[in-house]
């Protein structure tokens, strides 16, 4: 059976999914078509006790079905292909960093379970992390790793969780960079942030405060959350030249709960990436 949260949050995708649809308009024309679909080896988690599968083989198809609109203005999509049920293997449907760490455990689960020359996406119970699911950076261009794992018991669906995944699968960034501050006006997006310069700088998970924020937060309280309820953007913080963000908060690569679309620039990344991997996952 499929946890109570991922059927709510799979609700919710359906009123976002307009918007992915509006998003593949205005890229249909200035896009290359890939005609690429990927075959998908699923492999699924159990219930400890009645060893019942977590999620179905519909859901999983319903999941893969909303996670290629996504793709859609580059024509690819993703269709489930074969599945694998860890029966025998049930403590791996929970991915703990302790006392084993996480990449030891991921790595059993790729030894065991993943195909060669497949992406394979990993459903679990829940993964120890303090972002949604887990994968492979890169890993479309590798035989064994092309490997997302989602977290069902996580708050934002599996469709965008995968899609997110497969972004970094195919060498996106996360919209964010802890380490390096990107400015509001684009002058070193490409070489901070994601690295990429049609997403705007995005200040999660920075530590940065403008001196003139210090000054500011002597007389006032400043908004330290990043979105509202609603996906507004509310952060107050500025950056080094002292310009507010505004960053995409429903980008796929994004760390927001907002999820429905891809730049141009981040599909035309995926493009170049399929095009010039020697390996072409089937």
């Amino acid at each position: 059976m499929l946890r109570p949260t991922i059927i709510s949050v799979t609700s919710l995708f359906i009123i976002l999914f307009s918007g992915i649809q509006s998003a593949v308009g205005q890229f249909t024309e200035s896009l290359p078509c890939l005609y690429k679909n990927y075959n998908i080896s699923a492999i699924i988690a159990v219930d400890s006790m009645s060893r019942d599968s977590i999620i179905s083989y519909d859901q999983i198809d319903s999941i893969l079905f909303q996670t290629s609109a996504f793709f859609e203005p580059i024509c690819m999509s993703f269709s489930l292909c074969e599945t694998t049920i860890m029966e025998k293997d049930y403590t791996l449907g929970i991915l703990l960093d302790k006392p084993i760490p996480m990449e030891k455990r991921m790595e059993e689960l790729t030894n065991r379970f993943a195909k060669r020359k497949r992406i394979n996406i990993f459903f679990l119970k829940s993964i120890d992390t303090e972002t949604c699911g887990n994968s492979i950076f890169n890993g479309i261009e590798t035989l064994h790793n092309a490997n997302v794992y989602v977290d069902l018991s996580c708050e934002e669906g599996p469709a965008e969780q995968i899609a997110h995944h497969l972004g970094h699968l195919f060498g996106l960034r996360d919209t964010y960079d802890e380490d390096t501050i990107e400015l509001v006006d684009g002058s070193n997006c490409a070489t901070t942030g994601d690295r990429i310069c049609d997403t705007p700088a995005d200040p999660f998970g920075q530590t940065y405060i403008n001196p003139q924020d210090i000054i500011r937060l002597q007389e006032e309280e400043l908004i330290d959350d990043f979105i509202s309820d609603d996906c507004i953007f509310i952060y107050e913080y500025r950056d080094p030249n002292d310009e507010f963000y505004s960053p995409l908060v429903n980008n796929v690569m994004s760390a927001y709960p907002c999820k429905c679309t891809f730049t141009r620039e981040q599909l035309l990344f995926i493009v170049d990436k399929y095009n010039q991997s020697p390996i072409k996952q089937f």
